[in-house]
């Protein structure tokens, strides 16, 4: 198993495509319970959809996501933390279809990830599950982007502005590093785009809209 969660969680779509008053908080545990009581309160964003049933970090990394007055540098990499987040996170997902992060992906190109992503990361799910319970799932708790740099970057033959970053990723509590991916880099680049919409959203009442100006994740290796 430990071969499996270290042989991927790599990716690149250039390649695949060409987040009343209180008592007093005394103790960590309790400091602990306060946050997950309260994180998981999203905050509106008429950019990125809300995650599905977010932990208190995924929860946390798009409410950072929607706060006012974040220049580009801080939306490209509030952006890439929400998507690490909730792509690299299995604990709150209910299937190896069930994949995290989509909507930070360019529509154009979700369908080839989404199955990328279900055989070479999201297969894990199952037998984790099965075999050592749900607490073995991966659950992201912390990421710290470093080497932040504007960039011009290619993406489907056309060049478009953006950042590189080095991410590193921390697990909850338990769960040895050694097991999944702690470190990446990263392209991002804002492009005109649409939401995108998976099919067990067509009921929601979820739509595409029109196209705006965003930041998507084009390369995590």
């Amino acid at each position: 198993m430990k071969k499996q969660m270290t042989k991927l969680l790599c990716f690149s779509l250039m390649i695949l495509l060409s987040a009343c008053s209180m008592p007093k908080i005394t103790t960590v545990e309790e400091a602990k319970v306060q946050q997950d009581n309260t994180a998981s309160t999203l905050k509106p964003n008429d950019l990125y959809w809300e995650p599905k049933d977010p932990t208190p970090y995924i929860a946390s990394t798009y409410n950072a996501l929607s706060s006012q007055g974040l220049d580009e540098q801080g939306q490209a990499e509030a952006v890439l933390k929400a998507f690490l987040a909730d792509f690299l996170t299995l604990s709150n997902k209910t299937s190896d279809g069930d994949i995290g992060g989509l909507d930070y992906i360019p529509s154009s190109s979700v369908s080839d990830f989404e199955e990328y992503a279900k055989y070479y990361y999201y297969d894990a799910y199952a037998d984790l599950l099965t075999n050592q319970g749900s607490s073995a799932l991966p659950e992201v708790t912390n990421i710290e982007c470093e080497n932040i740099q504007p960039a011009t970057i290619s993406y489907m033959a056309q060049d478009y502005p953006g950042f590189t970053m080095d991410a590193k990723i921390t697990y909850k509590k338990g769960q040895e590093a050694s097991d999944f991916k702690t470190s990446a880099k990263c392209s991002i680049i804002k492009m005109q785009d649409i939401h995108y919409v998976s099919k067990s959203d067509v009921t929601s009442g979820k739509e595409a809209g029109e196209a705006k100006n965003v930041y998507r994740v084009i390369q995590v290796e």
